[in-house]
């Protein structure tokens, strides 16, 4: 330990004999490492599992048996109340939650201002699926109909000031509900389960109201909702259960492989029966889509992160080829000392600690730098797309990469001079 001290003094008085080119080396390591950061940030979170326990299990099935005839098209995205009434009687998925988007306002009295909030109209299987925390309360005991919600923390402060609320009453549009639960503090980022036009980048809801309640009070979806026929969309009660509304997504757990094919069959038999009694005219197209590959399937994918992924992680190759010959330049001005140093007896294992010495002070530098810039950049970001905010923060996992992507890039500046200085020729670098 006090030999590697000592290698580190030798290179704090080698950094002031020369510490512009240093500080230049340091600052455009810095740059090129916080600009790939800041990128690195949000690419990491909109491609990082939210759920990763349980998303090999979760699927979204669709499939095309829709009132109209078709030749190569893809099921529709969304799926009307009669279908996900039939996809829901296999008997096989150990949960399964059809749900949908919607707005309204919500006040404690007729007195109080309406403050608009955002609806997740679902089941109840929702929160054991995508393992959404209860801090107060519980979920609707089963599929009917009632006036019941749970609420988010932050929406029971807003209208409450608090958050134990469970018991009370609030008015969503002038209709009274029951709170029978809140939930904690939660976010699933990416939001998968709410894939469809490029909402998984969105925040989660305030409110959670029970499908058939949602249904009853003509709820319609404000995301994605098509009709295949002359269904009235103000008539969900009625006209929207029973004809082609679409509106719905449909989620399903299946916990094992077996479960997986069982489920396909279960579906193929369905398109087959539909198409037999002449309400599936298109050819079958049954999709079982796993969670993690909802996104690229619907083709949401956020193009624009990806294109500066890519022209982030050009730019720090460009950064590190730049340090590399301001690093080389510092070597060829030391040179001297660094041959005198072998021709007194230093070994290449000790002028390779020398140069991890030289590793240890640029990583600390140049990452207190780049961590700087990748901030400046992520506001910056943050201004010119603010739908991808919610995808700004970092965490232990993300630092401690950004840490090693640091330590790599600096070890990759000193590699070649310090490979010139362990092999070189020694009467020529004395020569020199």
């Amino acid at each position: 330990m006090e030999q590697f001290i000592y290698y580190l003094k030798v290179s704090l008085k080698s950094i002031k004999r020369a510490p512009l080119p240093y500080a230049l080396t340091i600052l455009i390591l810095s740059v090129g490492l916080g600009v790939f950061f800041a990128n690195a940030t949000f690419y990491y979170r909109l491609n990082s599992d939210p759920l990763p326990d349980k998303s090999d299990k979760l699927f979204f099935p669709m499939t095309l048996i829709t009132p109209y005839e078709c030749n190569n098209c893809l099921p529709p995205r969304v799926l009307s109340y009669s279908n996900v009434q039939k996809l829901s009687n296999s008997g096989i998925p150990s949960a399964q939650a059809a749900m949908y988007s919607s707005a309204g306002y919500a006040r404690l009295t007729l007195e109080n201002l309406p403050t608009p909030v955002s609806l997740r109209v679902t089941q109840r299987d929702f929160f054991e699926m995508f393992e959404v925390p209860i801090l107060h309360g519980t979920v609707w005991s089963d599929g009917s109909a009632e006036n019941q919600v749970l609420v988010t923390k932050a929406t029971a402060l807003s209208l409450f000031g608090r958050t134990d609320v469970v018991g009370e009453s609030i008015l969503l549009d002038d209709i009274t509900f029951s709170v029978i639960g809140v939930l904690n503090d939660w976010q699933m980022l990416p939001r998968l389960y709410d894939a469809n036009g490029r909402n998984h980048l969105s925040e989660g809801a305030d409110i959670y109201l029970p499908l058939e309640t949602g249904y009853d009070l003509n709820y319609l979806s404000n995301t994605n909702s098509v009709s295949y026929d002359d269904t009235d969309y103000r008539q969900l009660a009625t006209e929207g259960r029973a004809g082609a509304l679409h509106q719905l997504q449909f989620w399903v757990q299946l916990d094992t492989p077996a479960d997986q094919q069982r489920y396909q069959q279960f579906m193929l038999r369905l398109a087959e029966d539909e198409k037999s009694a002449g309400r599936h005219p298109a050819p079958i197209n049954n999709q079982l889509v796993p969670i993690t590959e909802i996104v690229d399937y619907f083709g949401d994918a956020s193009g624009d992160i990806e294109a500066f992924a890519l022209v982030t992680l050009l730019f720090l190759v460009v950064c590190l080829l730049n340090a590399i010959h301001l690093a080389l330049n510092r070597y060829l001005s030391n040179q001297y000392e660094f041959s005198l140093r072998r021709a007194l007896g230093a070994s290449r294992s000790q002028l390779q600690l020398q140069m991890l010495a030289d590793v240890l002070l640029m990583t600390i530098f140049s990452l207190a730098g780049a961590l700087l810039i990748a901030y400046a950049g992520v506001v910056l970001m943050n201004a010119l797309l603010p739908q991808n905010s919610l995808f700004s923060s970092w965490d232990i996992a993300l630092i401690i990469a950004l840490v090693m992507a640091a330590l790599i890039c600096s070890y990759i500046v000193t590699l070649y001079p310090s490979l010139r200085a362990s092999f070189g020729s020694l009467n020529q670098q004395l020569k020199e």
